[in-house]
């Protein structure tokens, strides 16, 4: 069956066709649906040929960390030159982490004569490593 391959700087993830389109249908309601039918449109196929994903999708990334959080798929690192199965990776955090709820707010002493401080605008996320610690796709998931 031909695969669908995606490329970043450090490595190239391969999903199987199948795998990939069941992954979009049940999973539509977490991605745009506008951006969803353009996949769908993009990965269909007829010809047993390799599918190329571009970077320049940007939301694809996201699909391919759902995918990769799921266990699917497998990744050759670039760097080291391995190939490994999804679930060999290691997840990794970006920022303040992969959810807002999980920051932990720094409280410093002291008091604001203004009022209230504003919390800084932040941002986090998740990605994925090879076992040998290189970073293979880092993406950022949310903002305040």
């Amino acid at each position: 069956m031909n695969p669908v391959i995606f490329q970043t700087e450090n490595a190239v993830f391969k999903f199987a066709l199948k795998e990939m389109k069941e992954h979009l249908i049940v999973s539509e309601s977490e991605y745009n649906p506008d951006e969803v039918a353009q996949l769908l449109k993009l990965i269909s196929t007829d010809s047993d040929e390799i599918i190329l994903v571009s970077a320049d999708i940007p939301y694809f990334g996201y699909v391919v960390l759902n995918l990769i959080g799921s266990g699917k798929g497998i990744v050759t690192c670039k760097l080291c030159g391995k190939t490994y199965d999804a679930s060999q990776l290691k997840e990794s955090a970006v920022g303040h982490g992969k959810s807002p709820f999980d920051i932990k707010q720094k409280q410093k002493g002291g008091f604001s004569l203004i009022g209230k401080r504003k919390n800084p605008s932040m941002f986090g996320g998740k990605g994925y490593k090879c076992p040998d610690g290189h970073v293979l796709i880092s993406m950022e998931t949310w903002r305040t």
